[in-house]
C-alpha cells in the first residue's frame, strides 16, 4: 500500500453518491476523465478495487463500503477545518440542483429570493420537468414529486396533501348565464385534461361531473390548463396552491374535489452535505408556511380577499 492523496477521498465519495463518473463530475465541477483518474489513483494506492463497474453505473465493492464511513468522517473533518480557518461556520455556498414538476416550479422560484438573502453564495439550479430524474445517478440532488420513490437507497418525506378545487376567471363568472353547481357542470364551458393527466384529482372530478358541459379544450399540462382558465376559457379543477395565487381567478366552491401528496426525495448521503440539507429544510419550511393554501382549506372569502395563508 502506498500513500494516497487525501483529496481523492472527495472523488470517491462523489462517485459513491452519484453512482457514475458523469454525475460525480457534475457535482464537483470537473471533467469525468479527471474523476476517473483520481479513482484509479486511489485504488492503486490502496491496492483495492473500490467500485464494480456495471451497465447501471458504479457500485461499491466490499472494500469501498468499508472505507465509506471513514471517508465521510474525513470529509466532515476537512469541512470543519476550512470553516474554522475561514471563520465562516455559518456560511453556505456551492451548487444544489432541485428537480420539480412544472406545477411546483413557480411556487418554488418565487420564494428563492428569501433563500438567496440568507445564503448569497448558494446557487440553486431548478430543473423543471415532469420526468423523474435519477437522483441515485446524480442527475439532481433533490426531487419534488407527486409520488414517493420506490428506490430503496432514497428517502421520501411527505410535505403535504395538495388539495384541488374548481376555479374560473372573474370574466367568465360575470358573463355566465347558467348558475354553477359544483356537482353539475352541465351548461358550462370546461377546461379538461387529456389521457396523460387521467390520474390527477382534477381530471377524475371533471370526468364524473361534466356530463352536458362543453369541454372547450383538453390539456396535458397543469400550467396550460391554469392559463386557459385565467383567460376565461371556462371552469377547471386545479391545485389550490396554484390557483389561489392568481388574483383574476375565483374559487367556485369550498369543496376540495381531491388531493394529491407532494414529496421531497433525496439521498441520505447528500442530505449530510450542508448546502443540500439547507435547501431541503428551506423547502419544508416554505410548504409548512403555506400549508393551508396547499390543503385548500381556506374559506372562500379569505381566498377572495388575498389573505395570507
Amino acid at each position: 500500500m502506498h500513500k494516497f492523496d487525501w483529496n481523492d477521498l472527495r472523488y470517491f465519495l462523489a462517485v459513491s453518491r452519484a453512482g457514475s463518473l458523469a454525475g460525480a463530475a457534475r457535482n464537483l465541477g470537473v471533467r469525468h476523465t479527471t474523476v476517473g483518474r483520481r479513482i484509479e489513483a486511489l485504488e492503486a494506492a490502496l491496492s483495492a478495487s473500490l467500485f464494480t463497474r456495471t451497465p447501471e453505473g458504479f457500485a461499491l465493492t466490499e472494500a469501498g463500503s468499508a472505507i465509506t464511513p471513514l471517508a465521510e468522517e474525513a470529509e466532515r473533518a476537512a469541512d470543519a477545518v476550512e470553516r474554522r480557518v475561514a471563520g465562516e461556520d455559518e456560511r453556505i455556498d456551492g451548487l444544489v440542483r432541485v428537480t420539480t414538476s412544472e406545477a411546483f416550479t413557480g411556487f418554488l422560484v418565487r420564494r428563492l429570493t428569501e433563500l438567496r438573502a440568507r445564503h448569497p453564495d448558494l446557487t440553486v439550479d431548478v430543473l423543471s420537468t415532469n420526468a423523474s430524474l435519477d437522483l441515485s445517478r446524480g442527475e439532481a440532488d433533490i426531487a419534488l414529486r407527486l409520488v414517493p420513490t420506490e428506490a430503496a437507497e432514497l428517502v421520501s418525506r411527505r410535505l403535504c396533501d395538495a388539495g384541488w378545487s374548481l376555479y374560473a376567471a372573474e370574466s367568465y363568472v360575470e358573463q355566465m348565464e347558467t348558475p354553477l353547481d359544483p356537482a353539475d357542470l352541465s351548461g358550462h364551458s370546461v377546461v379538461g385534461f387529456d389521457e396523460t393527466m387521467a390520474g390527477t384529482p382534477g381530471a377524475q372530478w371533471l370526468d364524473t361531473h361534466c356530463e352536458g358541459a362543453h369541454v372547450v379544450m383538453r390539456c396535458n399540462s397543469l400550467i396550460a390548463a391554469l392559463n386557459a382558465t385565467i383567460v376565461g376559457m371556462g371552469v377547471c379543477a386545479v391545485p389550490c396552491f396554484l390557483a389561489d395565487a392568481e388574483p383574476t381567478l375565483t374559487r367556485l366552491t369550498e369543496i376540495v374535489v381531491g388531493a394529491r401528496g407532494i414529496w421531497v426525495v433525496f439521498h441520505p448521503d447528500m442530505a449530510r452535505i450542508r448546502r443540500v440539507r439547507t435547501v431541503i429544510d428551506f423547502i419544508i419550511e416554505i410548504v409548512d408556511r403555506d400549508m393551508r393554501s396547499f390543503r385548500g382549506d381556506r374559506p372562500l372569502q379569505e381566498v377572495a380577499s388575498g389573505a395570507d395563508a
